[in-house]
């Protein structure tokens, strides 16, 4: 029976530091503030504006939503941005995406360029000086699953399911210069299957509910589910062949979470 990952109660814990940290910085006059720039009213999007507005709450920081029709002149973003940019009391800058589909992605290329680097504490430049919540979320459920994994004799081999797309390429390229042997899988090729039982760690990061069931994993892996806002994992199909699983929702997502606060706590110093 797999050991289920719970992601709230692992980043509760990251928020009682985080809560320290902040009332340290309070002291000097501090308030670590995030500008969200929601696009839109993508119901998944909304609901995570929400999410990251209350966590902040709760730990002493800062989160104002910005929102904007989904027909906005993508000239007006950017100039919300760089006014954002030379605002002090603004430690962080994101734009929530996916944004809505009349904005091509290099009309999402050039927003996030906008954004300054020591604001971006989304992680969303290709230069950025954060690393991106979500892979730090992943590195964090990799090292919790650890002692879990069956294989005795390194390296470990993982497999990187929708290494593509926007966050799977940042997930891929950070595993790709640990201590693992790494693939970057696409979730339409034929034999993914026999891919993916071949990995001891499993990240799957396409979106694509119920894409990873029990004849696409190895006996005794580490499933990490990524996928959004649905989950790509059969959990309840897996649990008795996997070793570990972070489910969705309630793993990965709540950690994402606290390590952009903590991004942003980083930012505000």
């Amino acid at each position: 029976m797999a050991i289920i990952f719970d992601g709230k109660t692992f980043a509760r814990e990251k928020e009682i530091k985080l809560k320290e940290e902040i009332k340290r910085l309070s002291e000097r006059s501090i308030k670590p503030k995030l500008v969200s720039i929601l696009v839109g009213d993508n119901p998944a999007s909304v609901m995570y504006v929400k999410l990251k507005k209350k966590a902040a709450e709760r730990v002493g920081a800062e989160v104002e939503v910005r929102s904007m029709m989904s027909d906005v002149r993508k000239e007006k973003i950017i100039g919300l941005i760089q006014t954002l940019n030379k605002d002090e009391s603004t430690h962080g800058i994101m734009v929530q995406l996916p944004l809505p589909a009349n904005f091509s992605e290099k009309d999402r290329d050039e927003i996030i360029k906008t954004i300054a680097k020591e604001k971006d504490v989304d992680g969303l430049r290709e230069d950025g000086l954060y690393l991106t919540p979500t892979v730090k979320a992943v590195l964090e459920v990799v090292r919790e699953a650890t002692p879990y994994i069956t294989l005795k004799v390194p390296p470990l081999k993982v497999a990187v399911v929708g290494a593509k797309g926007f966050e799977g390429k940042k997930i891929f390229k950070v595993m790709k210069e640990m201590v693992y042997v790494v693939e970057g899988l696409d979730r339409e090729i034929e034999n993914l299957n026999t891919k993916t039982r071949q990995a001891d760690i499993l990240i799957s990061v396409t979106g694509s509910p119920g894409i990873i069931g029990k004849e696409e994993i190895k006996d005794g892996a580490v499933i990490i589910d990524v996928g959004s806002p649905k989950g790509d994992v059969k959990a309840d199909e897996i649990i008795d062949k996997a070793a570990f699983i972070s489910p969705v929702p309630g793993g990965i997502g709540p950690i994402t979470i606290s390590a952009l606060l903590e991004n942003l706590v980083e930012a505000a110093i």
